[in-house]
């Protein structure tokens, strides 16, 4: 191929000339669609967001209609085949005379200089002409490589556009399934109550971080399942009925098309920022929409959009651009500005200050988190300002089925666990319960000396914990309460935990350097505790000290009997109670930490390494990441001065160490939280069947 000719050929072709001046037209033409969009803009700032919004998408279609006009109007001033050079060529009856002379009345030829002459209006066109053919004679060589350039960004955009769409569509198949009949039932309401005729299938998603609609023919609302938990009925409703009004108002297509155009026009910064400006309003006039329908909710709607961009950026998760989302497109900031403005009730003053107030705390809120997103911890809107921190113990290592005398699935679950706790970065603690992976045998020396005759398969579970990089501690050989169990009996139930414990930290040269006092019962009386805690330093141990306590057992043994049944649904149920339970149980502590110290001091959880834990673990750290915790040892929390605070409880409860600290300032103790009624009663019952 010669590619010499090929190069001509292109830079000859009418159709490359034509499209090549198209595009240097389309600089100035969109830059004044631009100019007279900013300028309408200013003038309809106190008109209502569609308004505004329908404008720009005029620009919008102005900035790919006028360019098309141009391109038309170009091409059609020549007769000439597209691809083929425009010559001209004289008739062959013709001959030239080089001695014809002109008869004396015969006008000039036209020129510049004589046009000028003849008036102003001819000169006026006489020098548009002349600037024609300046630009033809300057610009004509660069329209090949401009056009050559711009198939290659179309070329690249449209790329990245296909790689979109076809994300889209993954979210739309893959790991959906149907929400719960409830909120089917309340979608349902909120599509008759927006007068939604179309079809419009309402999904759980696995793979998304934030609500979304795909689509516009067949429109899917993809939720969450994370979110179903994450926020408040009312909240989630709001951004439903937010994710309808696009489908309503055909938003999904309307984004699609100015796709196409940043697509075609990604050359020019004024089509970005047109098509900014379309996105900006749209949200605007959904967020009014949502707020005209559903009455009296612009302050649930506000807290809604605030948790969802907090969801999002703790996530990181980056959606296509021309997909519509409620913390997608617009300035949050402003959007929720405009919410709260939004006077549902009288127009007084106080109401006013009220909305005002709170547009500046969840503004306040949200530049925090958007400035210290590349922090290492991210707080959620209500703690933007705290630096929360968070040591785990788990308590006990096996995992334990509480309804069976033997551990059921124990390698399974720890093995799960262990992963996830890797996966979250959880620095956590795990106290050994020697009883459930070791016999003690006294050898037949003297003195008698004891070692301890490990089960390969248990035993091997708390290595896998210890190759993990998580740390192993001590708890009590068998999990005794220290109040009913005599001083001698339960150093020596302790002392024998030690020597398991040892025996597998020993294979790796590591030590065991805290204690887990077993129902957080610290014994009968203060001699007897300080004994014990001094016989522990001499053994290099520590005791732990736990901030948040709360009855987890319970709801892991009522989802063991539920595993054990098969009973799908009923574990989803306690999962979900679960979550919600543990949910007021930080905000019970968090309260606690507050009034007692003024502050978030680290805090200290107890939970136990069950299969409730292990397979609500998404949603419940999410739900400690969502309040701001950042995990950290337990040497690290335990070393905060808050700690070393006097307390003087003895008895034969088990309780956290706020409500000690409480105690002892002779303060009354706040009211916990209740444990689901369901399940205290299945745990009830089968106390009854063990008696």
């Amino acid at each position: 191929m010669n590619y010499g000719n090929l190069w001509e050929i292109l830079t000859n072709s009418k159709l490359v000339e034509t499209l090549g001046w198209t595009l240097l037209h389309s600089v100035w033409q969109i830059s004044l669609i631009a100019l007279i969009l900013f300028l309408v803009l200013r003038v309809l700032h106190r008109f209502s967001a569609n308004a505004r919004y329908l404008v720009s998408v005029f620009a919008l279609a102005s900035a790919l209609v006028l360019p098309i006009v141009t391109f038309v109007v170009l091409g059609g001033n020549s007769t000439t085949n597209f691809f083929r050079a425009e010559t001209i060529v004289a008739p062959e009856n013709v001959q030239f005379n080089p001695h014809f002379q002109p008869p004396e009345n015969a006008p000039l030829p036209a020129t510049a200089e004589t046009g000028l002459a003849q008036g102003n209006g001819k000169g006026v066109l006489a020098s548009i002409e002349s600037l024609q053919n300046f630009f033809d004679k300057n610009f004509a060589d660069i329209l090949p490589p401009v056009v050559g350039l711009w198939f290659f960004g179309v070329a690249f955009f449209a790329l990245r556009m296909t790689g979109g769409v076809w994300q889209l569509h993954l979210y739309k198949t893959r790991a959906v399934s149907a929400p719960e009949a409830e909120w089917r039932e309340r979608f349902a309401a909120l599509c008759e109550k927006l007068e939604i005729r179309r079809k419009v299938k309402f999904l759980r998603s696995d793979l998304i971080r934030t609500p979304i609609v795909i689509g516009w023919l067949k429109p899917v609302i993809l939720v969450p399942a994370s979110v179903f938990l994450q926020i408040s009925p009312k909240e989630l409703e709001t951004v439903i009925a937010h994710e309808l009004v696009h489908v309503r108002r055909w938003d999904a297509l309307v984004n699609f098309a100015q796709s196409l155009v940043e697509v075609l026009f990604f050359h020019h910064p004024c089509v970005w920022w047109i098509s900014a400006v379309v996105r900006r309003e749209r949200e605007f006039a959904t967020d009014e929409a949502v707020v005209k329908i559903m009455e009296n909710s612009h302050i649930v709607y506000a807290s809604a959009l605030a948790n969802l961009e907090e969801i999002r950026l703790v996530t990181n998760q980056k959606l296509p651009p021309f997909s519509t989302a409620a913390v997608k497109g617009g300035n949050l900031m402003q959007r929720i500005t405009k919410i709260l403005q939004k006077n549902t009730g009288t127009n007084g003053k106080a109401n006013s200050a009220w909305s005002a107030g709170l547009a500046l705390m969840l503004i306040s809120a949200f530049f925090l988190a958007i400035f210290s997103f590349n922090q290492p911890t991210f707080v959620n809107a209500q703690t933007k300002t705290k630096n929360r921190r968070l040591a785990i113990g788990f308590v006990s290592i096996p995992p334990v089925d509480r309804t069976a005398n033997a551990p059921k699935d124990s390698d399974a679950t720890a093995r799960l666990l262990i992963e996830i706790l890797k996966a979250r970065k959880v620095p956590a603690i795990g106290f050994v319960q020697g009883s459930m992976i070791a016999d003690i045998e006294k050898l037949p020396v003297y003195p008698a000396v004891e070692t301890a005759r490990l089960n390969p398969v248990r035993a091997n579970i708390v290595r896998l914990w210890r190759d993990a990089g998580l740390e192993v501690g001590v708890g009590g050989f068998k999990h005794l309460w220290f109040y009913d169990t005599p001083y001698e009996n339960y150093v020596a139930n302790t002392d024998e935990n030690l020597l398991v414990v040892k025996q597998i930290l020993a294979e790796k040269n590591l030590s065991p350097r805290y204690f887990s006092y077993p129902y957080l019962n610290t014994g009968r009386t203060a001699e007897d505790r300080n004994r014990f805690e001094s016989w522990l330093g001499s053994r290099g141990l520590s005791p732990d000290k736990y901030t948040i306590d709360n009855q987890e057992w319970m709801y892991s043994y009522a989802y063991d009997a539920a595993r054990n049944d098969n009973d799908v649904n009923t574990m989803r149920e306690i999962r979900e109670s679960f979550v919600a339970y543990m949910t007021k149980m930080f905000e019970h502590y968090e309260a606690y930490s507050q009034e007692i110290f003024g502050r978030d001091i680290p805090q200290t959880m107890v939970l136990t390494t069950s299969r409730l834990v292990t397979d609500s673990a998404e949603e419940l750290f999410g739900m400690i990441e969502k309040r701001g915790y950042q995990y950290v040892s337990m040497e690290e929390a335990l070393s905060d001065e808050a700690y070393r605070t006097e307390e003087k409880f003895f008895g034969k409860a088990g309780i956290s160490w706020f409500e000690r600290w409480q105690m002892a300032k002779g303060k009354k103790l706040r009211a916990e939280p209740d444990v689901d009624a369901a399940v205290q009663k299945l745990w009830n019952e089968s106390r009854s069947k063990a008696k």
